[in-house]
């Protein structure tokens, strides 16, 4: 079975987490809603991981506010799992490399919106 290892960021801002959308050709739920994060380099740590992650595709430079438990699940693609972060950012002007659109959302409305797995999973982790 194909494990997948990656880190989940809640970017955090005036009360609204940031969201991005996955593209249509995306090799796991293409389309979807998503945090910023992503899978590990070599040697990499987690924490270096989500703060690389989160410049690459959004163009913020969060602060790591809290590290969660683990999130683990299994989906179509095969096990999951990921390493939550909560992050404080004072900027909210977003740049995207690897996203279609985003949106700044309160917690509850990302829990409505389609996403992965993850989003819901790491809201829930941190009590929003």
């Amino acid at each position: 079975m194909k494990i997948r290892m990656f880190t989940a960021g809640v970017v955090v801002r005036d009360g609204k987490v940031l969201v991005l959308k996955r593209t249509k050709d995306d090799d796991t739920y293409p389309g979807l809603w998503d945090l910023v994060g992503g899978h590990f380099e070599k040697d990499e740590t987690a924490e270096r991981c989500m703060l690389r992650e989160a410049m690459e595709e959004s163009g913020l430079k969060p602060e790591i506010d809290k590290v969660g438990k683990l999130i683990e699940y299994r989906d179509e693609y095969g096990r999951a799992v990921a390493v939550p972060f909560l992050l404080r950012s004072r900027a909210g002007r977003v740049r995207l490399s690897e996203h279609t659109e985003y949106d700044w959302v309160t917690p509850r409305e990302a829990r409505e919106l389609e996403s992965v797995p993850s989003l819901v999973m790491a809201l829930d982790g941190f009590g929003l």
